[in-house]
C-alpha cells in the first residue's frame, strides 16, 4: 500500500491575522490561511492560521521532530502568543492511504540491514521531548487519515 503523509505545526486565531502572528514570532510561515478567504483547495477557513510544514517521505516521527527543531529558536515567542486567549496551537498529521503518489515501505523479505533505506510510512511514536513541546505550547495533536482506495478494493479488504 502506498501512503502519502505530511505534518505541520499551526497557530490559529479568529482575530489575529497570520501576518501579525509572523511579526510577533519573527518567523515567516510556510503556509497561511485567511479567515473567510475562498480557495479552490480548501473550504472557507474558520480562522487565520500560521503554519510550518514538512512534506517528505520521512516517518511521522521524523517530520514532527523536524518541525519542532524549526520552532525551538522562537519557542518563547510561541508560548507568549498562545497565552493570548484568541490563539491556539496544533500539531497536525495528515495521511492518505492507497495514494498513487505515496511511498511504499520496504517489501517483505527485505533484509533488516537494508530496511533503513526505505521510507517508514507505517507506525510512529511521540518521544518525551515531543510530548513536552506539545505541553509547553498547549498544542493539540490532530490526526487526519484518508483511504483513497476505490470502493471495490475497500470492500475486498473489509
Amino acid at each position: 500500500m502506498k501512503i502519502r503523509q505530511y505534518s505541520y505545526f499551526a497557530l490559529y486565531s479568529g482575530t489575529m491575522p497570520a501576518a501579525e502572528m509572523a511579526g510577533r514570532l519573527q518567523m515567516d510561515p510556510d503556509e497561511v490561511m485567511v479567515l473567510g478567504s475562498k480557495s479552490a483547495r480548501h473550504r472557507i477557513p474558520r480562522s487565520h492560521s500560521w503554519r510550518i510544514a514538512r512534506r517528505s517521505s520521512e516517518s511521522i516521527d521524523e517530520q514532527i521532530e523536524h518541525l519542532i527543531d524549526r520552532v525551538k529558536p522562537i519557542l518563547p515567542q510561541v508560548i507568549s502568543l498562545v497565552a493570548h486567549p484568541e490563539v491556539s496551537a496544533s500539531m497536525n498529521v495528515v495521511r492518505y492511504y492507497h495514494d498513487p503518489d505515496g511511498v511504499h515501505e520496504a517489501p517483505g523479505g527485505t533484509p533488516s540491514s537494508e530496511c533503513h533505506r526505505w521510507p517508514h510510512p507505517l507506525g510512529w511514536h511521540l518521544s518525551s521531548p515531543v510530548l513536552e513541546f506539545l505541553l509547553e505550547t498547549g498544542a493539540e495533536l490532530d490526526i487526519d487519515e484518508y483511504d483513497w482506495s476505490d470502493s471495490e478494493t475497500t470492500a475486498a479488504t473489509t
